[in-house]
């Protein structure tokens, strides 16, 4: 008994909740890039965690490959985060089931992405970190607005503190809604499980994001 309190004392679990939106240029033939504003409240959703503006750009390789990259400033409550980003997104199923190439498909995306973050803090200290985001959404249309979703992520990194291991694992579900042809509401629940920090942290998190695609 005393062994399983001190165990479960090493956890602790919170809810959050963010919101924000992101508005995504389209250009024919050219760089697509986004501008996004994301606001994360933390403890129990009573106090301000973070917020951050991200650029982003996009060049579409094939008609499943999508290259993406960018830069992030968060503000947190106790200092500034910078973040350089390079990845892509990979539809599975629109590469090898060619049968499935219809607009109510079935659709699983594969996105992998390495980030630098400068600034960052663990345990107190300050130090540089990287990171390789792995993040799989599976979804299929409802009727013509409504896409549900599924997603499971795992965030490695390693830094001054930490060797190579795994620092968040995410797992969700939601909902997009499409509200016109240029613009969705995406609604989701995530479970977040943080354990490169001290004590390690479980969160539930509700996340709102309005999203407005501009351009062609």
């Amino acid at each position: 008994m005393l062994l399983s309190g001190a165990l479960a004392a090493q956890t602790t679990t919170v809810s959050g909740f963010w919101s924000g939106g992101l508005f995504l240029v389209e250009n024919d033939g050219g760089l697509d890039y986004s501008v996004e504003y994301q606001l994360r409240l933390g403890d129990h959703r009573n106090s301000l965690n973070s917020h951050f503006v991200e650029l982003m750009g996009y060049s579409k390789k094939t008609a499943g490959l999508t290259l993406n990259g960018g830069y992030r400033f968060t503000q947190r409550k106790d200092h500034f985060e910078h973040r350089l980003y390079f990845g892509g997104f990979w539809d599975i199923t629109k590469s090898t089931k060619r049968l499935w190439e219809l607009p109510d498909r079935l659709k699983v995306v594969l996105q992998i992405g390495y980030q630098h973050d400068f600034n960052t803090k663990f345990d107190d200290r300050f130090m540089g970190s990287n990171s390789i985001r792995w993040i799989l959404v599976a979804s299929k249309p409802a009727t013509d607005r409504v896409r549900p979703f599924l997603l499971a992520g795992v965030l490695t990194t390693w830094n001054d503190a930490y060797n190579f291991g795994v620092d968040k694992i995410r797992l969700g579900a939601g909902v997009v809604f499409k509200l016109t042809e240029q613009s969705r509401l995406r609604c989701q629940y995530m479970f977040e499980a943080a354990r490169f920090v001290t004590p390690k942290k479980h969160t539930n998190i509700i996340w709102l994001r309005y999203e407005m695609r501009l351009g062609k």
